[in-house]
């Protein structure tokens, strides 16, 4: 099912999540759990689709931006891969320790919204971390998504959007 992208959700997660049999890969991880997102941006800045865009991807959750709601419905997302293997607590140390993000996986991902911008018209302002469109705000003290977290450098990325 196509949908009709006006916006950009910037995600992240761990490369491989510690899991009890064994360390188990990102995209493997959300097919386990019936989730999807358009694609993955490894440590190294390669893109990894899952999902052709503009089809619809399950990554938003509860979500709202500018009016809308539910957001898978209307906005396209990729996940930035963190590095290594990671439990809930490393993944959410290491989303906030500078040098997390390489310079490859910025490029791609600008890269990678300049380009959806601009087959979809889809304007910056709606380019968002999923932290601003299911904070806390959205779902509730403590339970809101804290990705891609201050690890990546948020003002840099949205004026090399405009760029």
């Amino acid at each position: 099912m196509a949908i009709e992208p006006k916006g950009i959700i910037v995600h992240s997660m761990a490369e491989y999540l510690k899991m009890p049999e064994g360390p188990m890969k990102a995209h493997d991880f959300l097919k386990s759990v019936k989730l999807s997102v358009h694609g993955f941006i490894h440590p190294d800045g390669t893109y990894e689709k899952m999902v052709e865009s503009p089809g619809k991807a399950a990554h938003a959750g509860k979500s709202e931006w500018a009016g809308l709601e539910h957001l898978n419905n209307h906005f396209l997302g990729f996940e930035l891969l963190v590095p290594g293997e990671h439990d809930f607590g490393t993944f959410s140390k290491a989303i906030e320790t500078p040098g997390t993000y390489t310079k490859e996986q910025f490029d791609t991902a600008v890269a990678t919204c300049k380009w959806w911008m601009e087959q979809y018209n889809i304007l910056a302002e709606n380019v968002v971390r999923h932290s601003d469109c299911s904070g806390d705000d959205v779902r509730g003290a403590g339970k809101g998504k804290t990705d891609p977290g201050s690890a990546f450098d948020w003002d840099a990325f949205k004026a090399a959007l405009v760029a």
